[in-house]
């Protein structure tokens, strides 16, 4: 390659090379899937960031059948330490759970939680007609 081609032209590679040694970078996604193998029942609904929020994570939304609630419940424990849900007044709701992925570097929040509901047994949860949980992605430590 003659030098003035290579010499147009290395401008270019550093910049290419640069970027990539930067990373892609946290954005929206289906996070569960990423991270894991995220089972059938997880349904993801999308994801959006939220810049009213410290920090503007990025709020991926999932919903579950009240007759997977169980299997999933016990598949976030076991996979990412959610706390058991727990009834409180109305709702069957997790505390948030943080945790890192070590591959990253990125911090998330995870939640499990229904809407009211008049069911206060864990046997009953077939009954609910969904539950929701919210991944929350920083790129940032929260």
């Amino acid at each position: 390659m003659p030098v003035t081609k290579l010499a147009t032209l290395l401008p270019w590679l550093f910049l290419l090379g640069a970027g990539g040694a930067q990373g892609a970078g946290l954005a929206c996604s289906d996070f569960l899937s990423q991270l894991g193998k995220k089972p059938a029942y997880l349904v993801y609904q999308g994801c959006q960031q939220n810049t009213e929020r410290q920090d503007q994570p990025f709020e991926a939304r999932y919903a579950v059948d009240g007759k997977h609630a169980q299997q999933a419940e016990a598949y976030l424990r076991r996979a990412y330490g959610l706390p058991k849900l727990k009834r409180y007044c109305c709702a069957w709701d997790s505390t948030p759970h943080s945790w890192r992925d070590r591959r990253t570097g990125y911090g998330y929040v995870l939640l499990m939680a229904t809407g009211e509901t008049l069911v206060r047994t864990r046997a009953d949860w077939p009954r609910i007609e969904r539950f929701v949980v919210q991944v929350d992605g920083y790129a940032q430590d929260p």
